[in-house]
C-alpha cells in the first residue's frame, strides 16, 4: 500500500466512523421513540426492557446503514480532497482519476468484510435474541391477541392456527386445529389452550382441549379433555421458522434451506433471494465508491460547493435503497428471479456511476 492509499484509508475511516456513529444513534433514537411505549406496555413497564431492545437492535441498524455511510464518507473524503486541491495535485503528477478510486478499495474492502461478518454472524444472533425478547410478551398475551395476529401452517388436510409460539417452537399457545374432508369442508375444530412437544418421545400433547365435531344434518357435538395426544407430522422447526426473520438466518442456514438440507415454511425462492442478497451486501458498499466518485469529481469543474455534491450523492444513494427494497420485495414474492432481486440494483447503479465517470474523464 503506497502513501496515498494509506492517507485515503485514514481519512475515509475517520469519516466512516463519525457518520456510522451519528446516523446509527439518530436512527435508533427514532426507533425507540416509535416503539418504546409498546415495549414498556408489553414488559410490565420495565425501563431495562427498553435498554435491552436498544442493544439488540443496534447491530441490525448499523448493518442497514453501512452502504449509505460508505457513500457519505466517500463523498465527504473526496470533496475535502477536491477543495484542498489534493486531487488536482495527484492528477498533475500524471495519475489518472480512476486510480483515486483504487486507493479507496482497501478501505472499502475492509468495510465490506466487516459488513459481511456483521450481517452474517452478529445480526442473526441479536435478531434471534430480539425475537425471543418479543415472543416472551406475545406468548404471555396470546389468548387475548387479535385473530389477525395468529400464525397459520398446513398439516396435510388440516390447518393449524397458533396464537403464540415459543422461540424454539416446542410450546404453542392458543392452538386451533381445523380438520377438513376431501372437499375442503371443516369436519371438526380442536381448540387447545396450549400444545407442548416432548423432545424425548418426539410427540405433541394438547392441554385443556375443546373438540367440536361438525356432522351434516346432526347437532354439533363438543367434548372437553384435560389433555390428549396430537398426531401430526409437524415439528417444532416448522413453527420456529414461522417467527424467524431472514435477517436472523446465517449464510449457512440460508444455504441449507436453498439446497433442501433443511425444510423451511416459505418457498425456496424466498430463501434463495436472501442468500443472494447476503452475498451482494458487501458488494453494495464497494458500489458506493462508484456513485460518489463522479459527483466529487464534478465539484470543481461545475464550481458547485461540497453541499451540492453531497446532495446529489445522497439522492443517488436514496434512489439505490428505494430500488433495492422494491426489487427485494419482488424477489421475496417470486415475481423476479432471486439473482436479479439481489444484483439488479447493484448492476443498474454501477452502470449509472460508471457512465458518469467515463463522461467526466472524457473517454
Amino acid at each position: 500500500m503506497n502513501t496515498f492509499s494509506r492517507y485515503v484509508l485514514r481519512s475515509f475511516m475517520v469519516q466512516f466512523g463519525l457518520f456510522l456513529i451519528s446516523f446509527t444513534a439518530l436512527l435508533q433514537l427514532f426507533d425507540l421513540l416509535s416503539n418504546s411505549t409498546d415495549i414498556l406496555r408489553d414488559h410490565g413497564g420495565r425501563i431495562s426492557a427498553v435498554f435491552e431492545y436498544a442493544v439488540l437492535r443496534l447491530p441490525e441498524i448499523a448493518s442497514f446503514l453501512v452502504p449509505f455511510v460508505v457513500l457519505m464518507s466517500t463523498l465527504t473524503t473526496l470533496g475535502r480532497m477536491e477543495r484542498a486541491n489534493e486531487i488536482m495535485a495527484y492528477k498533475a503528477a500524471g495519475a489518472p482519476y480512476f486510480s483515486i478510486l483504487w486507493a479507496f478499495l482497501p478501505a472499502v474492502g475492509l468495510v465490506a468484510v466487516l459488513h459481511f461478518v456483521l450481517a452474517d454472524q452478529v445480526v442473526p444472533r441479536t435478531s434471534q435474541a430480539l425475537i425471543t425478547f418479543e415472543l416472551e410478551a406475545e406468548f404471555a398475551r396470546a389468548p387475548n391477541k387479535d385473530e389477525g395476529d395468529s400464525l397459520f401452517v398446513q398439516d396435510g388436510s388440516s390447518v393449524v392456527e397458533a396464537g403464540g409460539i415459543s422461540h424454539d417452537g416446542n410450546r404453542l399457545n392458543d392452538v386451533r386445529i381445523y380438520e377438513r374432508d376431501a372437499g375442503g369442508n371443516i369436519v371438526s375444530e380442536v381448540f387447545a389452550d396450549e400444545a407442548r412437544f416432548d423432545i424425548a418421545s418426539e410427540t405433541w400433547t394438547l392441554l385443556r382441549v375443546w373438540t367440536t365435531h361438525i356432522i351434516k344434518q346432526q347437532p354439533v357435538q363438543t367434548e372437553y379433555t384435560e389433555s390428549q395426544p396430537w398426531d401430526t407430522v409437524l415439528t417444532p422447526a416448522e413453527f420456529s421458522d414461522l417467527v424467524e426473520r431472514p435477517q436472523a438466518m446465517s449464510f449457512a442456514k440460508l444455504n441449507d434451506l436453498v439446497t433442501s438440507t433443511q425444510v423451511g415454511v416459505r418457498p425456496t425462492y424466498f430463501y434463495e433471494t436472501w442468500l443472494q442478497k447476503r452475498i451482494a451486501q458487501p458488494v453494495s458498499a464497494i458500489l458506493m465508491i462508484l456513485l460518489a466518485a463522479p459527483v466529487a469529481h464534478s465539484l470543481q469543474r461545475r464550481e458547485r460547493g461540497l453541499a451540492m455534491g453531497v446532495t446529489i450523492g445522497f439522492s443517488l444513494g436514496f434512489l439505490y435503497f428505494v430500488t433495492d427494497g422494491l426489487v427485494l420485495a419482488l424477489g421475496e414474492s417470486g415475481a423476479v428471479p432471486p439473482f436479479l432481486a439481489a444484483w439488479l440494483p447493484i448492476l443498474l447503479f454501477a452502470a449509472i456511476g460508471g457512465t458518469w465517470l467515463i463522461r467526466q474523464e472524457g473517454y
